[in-house]
């Protein structure tokens, strides 16, 4: 089963905001933060979603970088 991670836009620090590449394809709107090494969907609750990867150093990088900018987060199915 697929797992996200959710962070709500509002605690997103204001300089990865600021710094951000935004995409809408019509469909999703796509966010990229400078350092993550995933590109996100912005939701319209108000939260970006972030495909949550398997166990892996991918993850390790994606947790590394949510702890680094002090962004709490919640995953779910």
């Amino acid at each position: 089963m697929t797992e996200y991670v959710y962070i709500d836009i509002s605690r997103i620090p204001r300089p990865l905001v600021d710094t951000a590449a935004c995409r809408d394809d019509g469909e999703q709107k796509h966010i990229a933060f400078i350092g993550c090494a995933i590109v996100g969907i912005e939701q319209d609750s108000g939260e970006v979603q972030f495909p949550w990867p398997s166990p892996g150093e991918l993850r390790e990088e994606l947790e590394k970088w949510l702890d680094y900018w002090s962004i709490p987060y919640r995953v779910d199915r």
